[in-house]
């Protein structure tokens, strides 16, 4: 179910929380991770209607987590890296190689798991009336998923990992309103509740990681005083005071 998915991808930013403090050895402090809580239980609240549980459903959107925290962290790492990896690595060329990689990737795996590809989609056209809304919608839903994933490079190439998984998690609020205003479904208080308390720990995350972040810069600042007070201190020290003769 799409709600049951929903809930589980809610769960994205602890995934990218321990795959980054894996990968580049830095952790934020405990109160920042706290902070994804409400943004993920609000979300996931949000979403929650008629739970119908699957462990194939729940396998596939835990793998979804852990590959979506890879490909963040992996890719930011490369854009780092600066010219040790290659020359002119911006964003967008970063998510253009990522493209191309899927794509090499997939085909064979869809070559052999889905070799009845083209009867399936003979058989779907054929119960469609208007095929040209089809092929629109196609064609939308494409070139949406491109400004998404090309707006989350653009993102990741200025945010931290975690940062971005939050963003990405409180995009499924967004969906939510969205459906209401296309589809005219109505919104529960369920759904504004969860909403609400998403986006306040959204805010209560970011606030928290602005402070311990102008905490860090100030300690920073403070050693780099300090070292520059000991070169001119150490070289006083030395200095040797002529004794006082009496006459």
């Amino acid at each position: 179910p799409v709600s049951f998915t929903h809930i589980v991808k809610a769960m994205e930013p602890f995934f990218s929380a321990i795959v980054s403090g894996f990968y580049f050895k830095k952790w934020m402090k405990a109160p920042v991770y706290a902070t994804l809580i409400p943004v993920v239980g609000g979300v996931g609240y949000a979403c929650l209607k008629e739970l119908n549980f699957s462990w194939l459903a729940f396998g596939a959107a835990m793998a979804s987590n852990l590959a979506f925290a890879l490909r963040a962290v992996q890719s930011k790492i490369a854009l780092q890296s600066g010219k040790e990896t290659g020359s002119n690595l911006t964003p967008p060329n970063m998510f253009g190689l990522v493209t191309w990689a899927a794509l090499l990737i997939s085909i064979p795996i869809a070559l052999i798991g889905e070799s009845n590809f083209m009867d399936l989609l003979s058989t779907a056209l054929e119960s469609i009336e208007d095929k040209m809304q089809f092929y629109r919608a196609v064609f939308l839903s494409g070139l949406f998923h491109y400004l998404n994933n090309e707006v989350m490079y653009l993102a990741l190439g200025s945010v931290h990992p975690v940062t971005l998984a939050v963003g990405n998690t409180m995009k499924r609020v967004f969906i939510l309103v969205a459906s209401v205003m296309v589809f005219r479904n109505p919104v529960t208080v369920q759904a504004m509740i969860g909403s609400g308390v998403g986006i306040a720990g959204v805010l209560l995350y970011s606030l928290t990681k602005q402070y311990y972040e102008t905490l860090e810069v100030e300690d920073m600042k403070n050693s780099k005083k300090g070292q520059k007070l000991g070169k001119f201190i150490k070289p006083a020290m030395k200095v040797k005071i002529p004794p006082i003769t009496k006459r």
